[in-house]
């Protein structure tokens, strides 16, 4: 283990908490990379002069937090996590789930967020981008015309959106809310509101392909309407 960890010292009041610091710093500080092996439970204890019990805790609460993956098996053991969506969408779904957060609440947040996307996608979208949103537009046009509207995968529209904004952070954070909405409105919606809510994807499309941001983040504003109608019938 690396010297810094070594030289560590543990105080005597709340020892995982402590532990847990201490193995956070060592990953923020470069000493362990992202999908390298973190030390089992037993150095960590050695090294830092604290129970096993001390140290299991500390990676217990590391692994909820995201920080690092237990993987089973011969060649397993805890690994540093890679950079992902995965935590951020677990908090939104369960707040969603369990929090007390209503689709109406996340509605009017996506209101306020995502006008501001689509005019920022007119601005950085690449020609993979127009061809991501060009195949997801065909696909949910033949799910309409043999009757059966692919919501799902019109709401990840809007995941493409962000996704042309090429920023991590917002499109972590628009795959959480994506997949939310993807759960409230699981079921296929009238012919009419899926229709409806196909020619938004269109005109985003055609403005974000033509680069008119003041365009897109217009019809995005307006677009919401047709979402809250959507809840509005789920519920």
């Amino acid at each position: 283990m690396k010297q810094t960890f070594h030289n560590s010292v543990i105080h005597k009041e709340r020892i995982s908490d402590q532990v847990k610091s201490i193995l956070k710093q060592s990953i923020l500080s470069g000493e362990f990379k992202p999908g390298e092996k973190f030390p089992p439970e037993i150095e960590i204890a050695q090294k830092l002069k604290v129970s096993k019990v001390s140290a299991r805790e500390a990676l217990r609460e590391m692994e909820a937090e995201g920080l690092i993956k237990k993987k089973r098996g011969a060649f397993g053991g805890n690994f540093i996590a890679e950079p992902g969506s995965e935590k951020m969408v677990d908090v939104v779904i369960n707040s969603y789930l369990f929090g007390g957060i209503t689709a109406t609440d996340l509605a009017e947040f996506r209101r306020i967020l995502e006008p501001g996307l689509a005019k920022l996608a007119a601005k950085r979208r690449t020609e993979d981008d127009l061809k991501a949103m060009e195949q997801c537009i065909n696909d949910v046009d033949k799910s309409i015309k043999m009757g059966k509207p692919d919501q799902t995968k019109a709401i990840g529209f809007h995941r493409l959106i962000a996704d042309a904004c090429h920023n991590r952070f917002i499109s972590s954070l628009m795959e959480a809310l994506v997949k939310v909405f993807q759960q409230v409105l699981a079921k296929s919606p009238d012919l009419e509101t899926a229709t409806k809510d196909l020619k938004y994807n269109k005109l985003f499309l055609k403005h974000i392909r033509e680069r008119n941001g003041e365009k897109a983040e217009i019809v995005m504003a307006d677009h919401f309407d047709t979402l809250d109608e959507m809840i509005r019938k789920k519920h």
